[in-house]
């Protein structure tokens, strides 16, 4: 088997860009005001400036170990197998969960899109069945639909934005702290999930063309591109005076600086952007589990290929995806998805530490990603990771410990020989 051909650097940013830039500005970007007022702003770039922490982890470990995997490839390789599975498992469920999200933003707008009152969930639901479909049909496809998506939709966003600044008035802001510090708190919490979206690129590792000098530049390019483009539409949304603020207000923002063809506009952007969000996190949550099963700490059964995808887990995600849109609503899976990624994200920067800590042992002739100022970012990593779990709901912070224990019994799991025989083919696959 040949792996696909490698992505490009602008690939591998489109796939970030891609998973942030979809329901994080489309239907949070309302509530988030909402909840802090004019300080939104605040919000999501203290958020940028808290991920960065952990990108500049994620971009350390990638630079060393350049394959597929992402945050599980580096628990596991730095700390031990039953935590690299845990940081794994965790990757795999939160994708999903985001997912769920995003679809359901998608819903939204097909819904002011196409002006129609439909239950959301029905779109949503329509989706799940598309992009399975896509992804069962192999990574180049999927890729090629994503670089086209984000090119679409980050255009429209820009010229959202611009018609925001023409209007801006100082009164708009004011006042600032309308909600106080706490809001902005409350703010951070929210938007903490929409910046997730740039693990995609250490996941795909393998997949991208000189991946130990490309992955560390896209995983924070990807961040800063992301950061510019939720302030300057938190300043469009703001600009245009609502009265009130939800998970509408890009559309009722849109038609107020725009008119109404602009409106239509922004929500044809927020479909194309929740659908290629989407999309990406199912190609990086397909990407992981064929690594944990290489490595043998799932059942090959649960990975086995076609098109040299994972088809059953991208069918089970696919069912899982479906009945959280069922049946949960947008605050607990935002919060449940926080639960699960903020687990994978501690583990690695635990990781980038030992790594820092270890870099006397590094070959002198490897060429990799150096942290600047030693151990201080992935101890701020860690430690802000850990006080964002604290600001969760209680439930939701125990339901992502009962999703972590699941996945440990699949651990302990004994394999097929039809399974072993997956694994085979996927090492093979992966060029192992």
């Amino acid at each position: 088997m040949k792996r696909s051909e490698g992505l490009s650097m602008f690939a591998a940013i489109a796939f970030a860009v891609g998973t942030m830039v979809g329901a994080g500005v489309f239907v949070l970007s309302g509530v988030v005001i909402d909840v802090a007022g004019p300080a939104a702003v605040l919000s999501y770039l203290l958020c940028a400036v808290i991920v960065t922490f952990s990108a500049l982890s994620y971009s350390a470990l990638s630079s060393i170990f350049p394959e597929d995997g992402g945050g599980y490839l580096f628990a596991k390789k730095m700390i031990g197998d039953y935590p690299g599975f845990i940081a794994g498992w965790a990757m795999y469920i939160s994708l999903l969960i985001a997912t769920s999200f995003v679809l359901l933003g998608f819903g939204i707008y097909l819904n002011l899109l196409l002006g129609i009152n439909f239950d959301p969930r029905l779109g949503a639901l329509g989706a799940v069945v598309l992009l399975t479909v896509l992804n069962l049909r192999g990574l180049s496809e999927a890729g090629k639909l994503e670089v086209g998506l984000v090119t679409l939709k980050i255009s429209i966003l820009i010229l959202f934005i611009i018609g925001g600044v023409i209007q801006i008035q100082r009164t708009s802001f004011e006042p600032f702290l309308s909600q106080g510090s706490s809001g902005v708190l409350s703010g951070i919490t929210m938007v903490f999930f929409a910046y997730m979206g740039f693990q995609v690129v250490s996941m795909m590792g393998g997949e991208i063309k000189e991946s130990s000098k490309t992955v560390p530049k896209a995983t924070l390019a990807s961040v800063g591109i992301v950061a510019v483009i939720y302030i300057g539409v938190i300043i469009a949304v703001l600009s245009a005076n609502l009265p009130a603020h939800n998970s509408e207000s890009v559309f009722d923002a849109a038609v107020v600086l725009l008119g109404t063809s602009g409106g239509i506009i922004v929500a044809l952007a927020a479909t194309i952007s929740t659908l290629s969000a989407a999309n990406a996190n199912i190609i990086g949550a397909s990407r992981v589990t064929l690594e944990m099963a290489s490595e043998k700490q799932i059942p090959g059964r649960f990975t086995r290929l076609k098109n040299d995808q994972p088809i059953n887990s991208i069918l089970l995600g696919a069912v899982i995806t479906a009945l959280l849109i069922i049946f949960a609503n947008l605050d607990f899976i935002v919060n449940l998805t926080n639960a699960a990624m903020l687990s994978t994200m501690i583990l690695v920067n635990l990781s980038a530490y030992i790594l820092i800590k270890q870099e006397k042992k590094m070959p002198p002739e490897k060429n990799y990603f150096k942290m600047p100022m030693g151990t201080l970012f992935p101890t701020m990593g860690v430690v802000t990771c850990i006080v964002m779990i604290v600001n969760l709901p209680v439930t939701s912070v125990i339901l992502g410990i009962v999703a972590l224990l699941f996945g440990s019994v699949i651990y302990v799991l004994e394999d097929t020989p039809e399974g072993e025989i997956v694994v085979d083919e996927i090492r093979d696959l992966l060029g192992r």
